[in-house]
């Protein structure tokens, strides 16, 4: 599939996708368009983090299946499979409808999770 110069066959866990605006490389990101990611919503569902970004406004998200990565927290998150959505400034939480994330290491603001 093809969403403007985006194409979507054969990419892995770390897609190149449309970045919405004020959103910088280490945020935490939800959906926010088709093929687009950024800070969202508070409470929206975690997609992923934000691994680069180009002037044009596209960047490399590790999402689901990008094994485990460190995501900047609000807070401490405990251990274990935690339901996880955004803050809206780039952070994660735990939330009710978030996604389903395997919480490995966690301190004061950041976490290693599995997506």
């Amino acid at each position: 599939m093809k969403l403007g110069e985006l194409v979507f066959n054969q990419q892995t866990s770390h897609p190149t996708m449309n970045l919405a605006a004020g959103t910088v490389i280490g945020d935490a990101v939800a959906h926010t368009a088709a093929a687009t990611c950024g800070r969202g919503a508070d409470g929206a569902p975690l997609a992923g983090k934000v691994l680069t970004r180009e002037s044009d406004g596209v960047g490399t998200v590790a999402m689901e299946g990008a094994g485990f990565i460190d995501v900047p927290t609000v807070g401490t998150l405990a251990l274990g499979y935690q339901l996880l959505v955004v803050d809206g400034a780039g952070k994660a939480k735990v939330g009710a409808g978030g996604t389903r994330c395997l919480v490995n290491i966690a301190t004061n603001g950041l976490a290693n999770i599995k997506l």
